[in-house]
């Protein structure tokens, strides 16, 4: 399996053999999947493009927090749907408690696309880091560079200074067990 952002990666991992592709929207959280031409597409759109030119199965993932967005992503063609930000706040998530208020607090729009913490592209909650670290170093080197802050950041509870990996539905994002999460995941 393997992850691709663009019909381009979709059609090089096909070519390679991968059992499976995941067609990562621009609005997943974390780190971005991209390798060839790391593009920033609607999750449905680039669903259904995906499931188009390959014979694969394809999994969508990328802003998928309810029933309807996998409903949604089902019917443009995804095999099965990957929801991350969704679990965030799961009981078992094990996110600390400076990370859940920080998702808890989120609001529509305030997620970015930053280099600031790894020096790879990835989509988090906004903060001090990803407003104020606007030139940083490649991957791995900012990775290692911001390394230590983040450790004493989670130490501390200090969310200003920590990598708040969230996708775009952040602010539709609820609490409770994996189960409960899962089961209002589920289409009828």
């Amino acid at each position: 399996m393997g992850t691709a952002t663009s019909v381009e990666e979709a059609r090089a991992l096909a070519a390679a053999g991968v059992d499976a592709v995941v067609a990562q929207g621009g609005a997943a959280g974390g780190h971005r999947g991209g390798w060839l031409r790391d593009e920033l597409a609607d999750t449905l759109a680039l669903t259904r493009a995906v499931a188009q030119a390959i014979a694969l199965p394809v999994i969508a993932a990328g802003g998928l927090m309810d029933a309807a967005d996998v409903r949604a992503a089902l019917d443009a063609g995804a095999s099965l749907a990957q929801c991350g930000t969704a679990f965030l706040r799961a009981t078992e998530a094990g996110t600390s408690a400076s990370y859940r208020s920080a998702l808890a607090a989120a609001a529509p729009g305030e997620t970015v696309l930053t280099r600031s913490f790894s020096g790879r592209p990835a989509r988090g909650l906004a903060n001090r880091v990803t407003a104020e670290v606007v030139s940083p170093l490649p991957y791995p080197l900012q990775n290692a560079l911001t390394r230590e802050l983040r450790a004493a950041a989670a130490r501390e509870g200090r969310a200003e200074f920590l990598s708040l990996w969230a996708g775009e539905g952040v602010h539709r994002g609820r609490e409770g067990t994996a189960a409960e999460i899962l089961a209002g995941l589920w289409p009828e």
